[in-house]
């Protein structure tokens, strides 16, 4: 035979059993994957990690004294030098969780609205120093550090409860966690030498994973059967190997680490609501006599809670979607709240501006609150700052107008020892308080 004729014969016997395997393939994908035109397309996803959203999230970073803080440079707690009063402004610190947070540029719009209604020279300036996930001590903490570095303050407002309880109970207590470590300590401590082990290997293979992906869909063989079977194939390989290492990452994961769970044991969880109590009502105590030593009015809120009786009217929206209290942080809220509440008369009578603002949509049967937790719609926020700006009024008053000559705290004069008239080592102390009014 020719060498022509035998180079077209052995081409078409290539090209013949190239085309029956192709179709065989074609046959096995449609049976295992059903219609396609091959490459592989994309497989389903793996399990996610076995860390929680929260443990891994990316836009926080873990902090020496706040616990944890924001990523974004605008937000880091620590970056750059603290706030200072000028003759223009009203610097007001925020404090507290998400909430808090959340309703800060409602707060500040509010504030606005009500400086240039009274004309006052001084301008408003809320600084955001609220969290998502942020509770007592770490409220403390964050004033504590910003004074140290020099920071001042006209005014502290701090908007807390649900996290105080919610977040030392269900997040910490249930995950073995001592429950006055930052929410979620456990998560944001950072990985064992398993779990980064683990943690490296799932990058890798999720990046593996892309790339195959990628591939199904761009390649020049995408329309392959035989193709889109060996990618789908390697894609599963992939994703099991995941699965598996996922699985070894939780089981690390819950192995017990001093630096992940604390010191000790708590007694038990009819002790847990009772002592978050205490925590918080110290906390405000605390607070207090550090704006006092900084020249600054203290305001402390308790945020409202849709948990607490007769404290607004729920909406169909509200009882379907924000009122579970069956559910992870209702029970806390209903066990927790009532703790708090009763301190009502105690704060005031230490000489603390204190408010209980769980009564303050009772008259507002609307959709205020989105989920089940804490969180209000924008109507919600906006009375809630309406609400706190009106308790507010005396200290904006006398805070808005000019700034006085004289340093106004005994830090403002060790600050800048030139412009104080009195030394802050002679500066009588703050009244004597109790940390230890709770009511057994």
């Amino acid at each position: 035979m020719p060498l022509r004729r035998k180079i077209l014969y052995y081409g078409l016997m290539l090209l013949l059993t190239l085309l029956a395997i192709e179709g065989m393939a074609r046959i096995a994908y449609y049976e295992a994957y059903g219609p396609g035109k091959g490459g592989g397309g994309r497989s389903a996803e793996p399990e996610s990690s076995a860390l929680p959203h929260d443990a891994t999230n990316v836009h926080e970073l873990r902090h020496p004294f706040y616990g944890f803080t924001k990523r974004s440079p605008e937000r880091v707690l620590n970056a750059g030098r603290p706030q200072q009063r000028r003759e223009d402004t009203v610097v007001i610190g925020l404090l507290g969780g998400s909430v808090a947070a959340q309703v800060a540029p409602f707060f500040q719009e509010a504030l606005n609205r009500r400086f240039a209604a009274n004309h006052q020279p001084r301008q408003p300036v809320v600084l955001n120093l609220a969290a998502r996930g942020v509770k007592q001590p770490q409220q403390t903490m964050i004033v504590a550090d910003l004074l140290l570095r020099g920071g001042e303050f006209d005014l502290m407002v701090n908007l807390d409860g649900v996290n105080e309880v919610v977040g030392s109970g269900e997040r910490n207590f249930n995950n073995g966690v001592f429950p006055f470590l930052p929410m979620w300590w456990d998560k944001r401590v950072g990985l064992t030498g398993a779990e980064i082990l683990r943690a490296g290997q799932i990058g890798i293979l999720r990046r593996e994973q892309r790339r195959l992906a990628a591939a199904g869909e761009t390649s020049l063989l995408r329309w392959s059967a035989l193709f889109g079977l060996a990618n789908r194939w390697r894609q599963e390989r992939i994703a099991a190997a995941i699965s598996q290492r996922n699985r070894q990452l939780a089981a690390a994961a819950t192995d017990y680490s001093l630096e992940k769970h604390g010191l000790g044991t708590w007694p038990g969880r009819d002790e847990l609501f009772p002592e978050a109590a205490r925590v918080w009502y110290r906390g405000s105590l605390l607070l207090s006599r550090l704006a006092t030593v900084a020249g600054a009015d203290y305001y402390h809120f308790l945020q409202p809670s849709q948990y607490v009786p007769g404290a607004k009217p729920l909406s169909g929206p509200e009882r379907e979607v924000a009122y579970k209290p069956e559910g992870i942080n209702g029970p806390a809220a209903i066990k927790g709240y009532p703790l708090l509440r009763q301190f009502n008369p105690d704060l005031p009578s230490q000489g603390i501006h204190y408010f209980d603002l769980t009564g303050i949509f009772v008259d507002h049967p609307e959709t205020l609150y989105i989920d089940d937790c804490c969180h209000l719609n924008e109507r919600g926020y906006e009375l809630l700052a309406a609400a706190m700006v009106r308790r507010l009024e005396p200290a904006l008053l006398r805070r808005g107008g000019a700034r006085p000559a004289a340093p106004v705290s005994a830090l403002a004069a060790a600050r800048r020892p030139a412009e104080s008239q009195s030394n802050p080592l002679t500066t009588p102390p703050p009244p004597a308080f109790s940390l230890s009014g709770y009511r057994e």
